[in-house]
């Protein structure tokens, strides 16, 4: 909120309520491609499926990069935040490093026992924190904040309507992650109706809170300045009507939000190593899984990655350092992700399904989502951000031309592995009503 705030000024509040319905058609795509195919890599899958061999590759190749963030941002975020914490609530000084590895190992080691435990982990952090945030949010209505349309009116925007285009960035990039359903298309019963179901709620629900909360946030401040200035607007809240004895609930709350976040996050970037193994763009010791259908050696491999990122990035400048130039590199990572993909869906339709394509939810709104991804990546670009976040799309650019370079490699060496892209997933090895072979059954390790 802060950065948008910045951005659009007073009626930064609107910048998410039209990033709501941006994303949402941007999920279309997502949710068309679930109700025919699914697999462990969406964009991988998706792009294979839609476009082609080597598109599915680059697009899975691209996500690959912007998923390896999460890990370490989440754990590098953890780690700052609870050094703060202490440092303020009991004058204890603890570097961020260690809660840093501390983090990564739980996180692993509770992705090892399988989706389902750190699916419920998540549930558990994700309740506590939505009741924490509804019970401030609640405080405000009923401590005598006037409530008011203003936030809502473009006409409020510091710089005119575009400045609340640029606010979307920050919008838009909030949602970063409902995509992950799509990645456990293989491990839920009846994938085809329910993934679907759990974007299409997951968005909705999340855009609706995040709404209400810059709203909440503009009419009790009713000063975008002081909204922009403030790098934690909810705790100021709670501080103003609870009390410095109560505030650090607020503090808690967002520890648990980014635990919850490293959760679902290793989830997600380990399942699309787990399929990019499988398919032999990496190694294929990658595409295994234990005795309980656990992608153990992604899971390790991300551990790793995750540790060599972060403390690489946090030693050279600091734990925030990590959020920002990483954060940074993600966010373009999955701009272009979603591109290939809603790109790919017309395509799709028309040569698979024709007989099923819909002018509206297969063309006018891909259109539409690609049109209005335009604005962040445009204005994740410019004007330049500060050094080391400067370094963002060079460091993306440089990894797509690499992944080009090692296509063309594996097409020269097994030219038969790049036919076959996407081909673990053919539409027709699931049933329409029944569960989905799990990860770890025999068909397909």
């Amino acid at each position: 909120m802060p950065p948008a705030a910045k951005a659009a000024g007073a009626a930064f509040p609107l910048s998410f309520l039209i990033s709501l319905i941006a994303i949402l058609f941007i999920a279309n795509s997502v949710i068309q491609f679930s109700k025919k195919v699914n697999g462990a890599g969406f964009a991988f899958t998706f792009a294979s499926h839609g476009v082609g061999p080597k598109t599915g590759f680059m697009a899975g190749w691209t996500l690959l990069l912007a998923y390896a963030m999460i890990s370490p941002i989440t754990y590098a975020g953890f780690g700052e935040m609870l050094s703060e914490f202490l440092e303020r609530q009991f004058d204890v000084h603890v570097s961020w490093i260690p809660f840093f590895i501390l983090i990564a190992i739980v996180v692993s080691v509770l992705s090892m026992f399988g989706v389902n435990h750190s699916t419920i982990t998540t549930i558990i952090f994700l309740v506590l924190e939505l009741a924490i945030v509804l019970a401030a949010i609640v405080s405000v209505f009923i401590g005598g904040t006037e409530p008011s349309l203003a936030p809502f009116n473009p006409a409020n925007a510091s710089g005119g309507f575009s400045s609340v285009g640029l606010a979307m960035v920050f919008g838009i990039l909030s949602f970063t992650g409902f995509e992950a359903a799509a990645n456990l298309g293989e491990e839920v019963k009846d994938a085809r109706r329910t993934v679907p179901r759990a974007i299409i709620l997951s968005v909705i629900m999340i855009g609706i809170f995040y709404v209400l909360g810059a709203y909440v946030v503009s009419i009790f401040f009713n000063d975008p300045a002081a909204v922009a200035n403030n790098d934690a607007p909810f705790d100021t809240i709670a501080r103003s009507l609870w009390g410095d004895k109560f505030a650090w609930i607020i503090t808690l709350t967002a520890l648990n939000s980014v635990f919850a976040n490293a959760v679902a996050g290793q989830t997600s970037v380990v399942r699309n190593i787990f399929s990019l193994g499988r398919e032999g763009i990496l190694p294929r010791s990658l595409g295994k899984t234990n005795s309980k259908g656990a992608p153990v050696n992604a899971i390790v491999f991300d551990l790793i990655l995750s540790a060599v990122l972060g403390l690489g990035v946090g030693l050279w400048k600091d734990g925030w350092a990590v959020w920002g130039l990483l954060g940074s590199i993600m966010a373009l990572g999955l701009i272009v992700v979603y591109g290939i993909v809603t790109f790919a869906l017309p395509r799709y339709y028309l040569k698979q399904h024709r007989g099923e394509f819909s002018p509206w939810k297969h063309l006018i709104f891909p259109i539409i989502g690609l049109l209005l991804l335009l604005l962040p990546l445009y204005s994740s670009l410019y004007p330049v951000p500060d050094f080391p976040n400067n370094l963002a799309p060079y460091i993306l650019i440089a990894w797509i031309i690499g992944g080009y370079l090692y296509l063309s490699g594996i097409k020269r060496r097994n030219p038969e592995v790049v036919d076959s892209f996407g081909s673990v997933f053919r539409e027709d090895s699931h049933s329409g009503g029944g569960s989905l072979p799990l990860i770890g059954q025999e068909s397909l390790k």
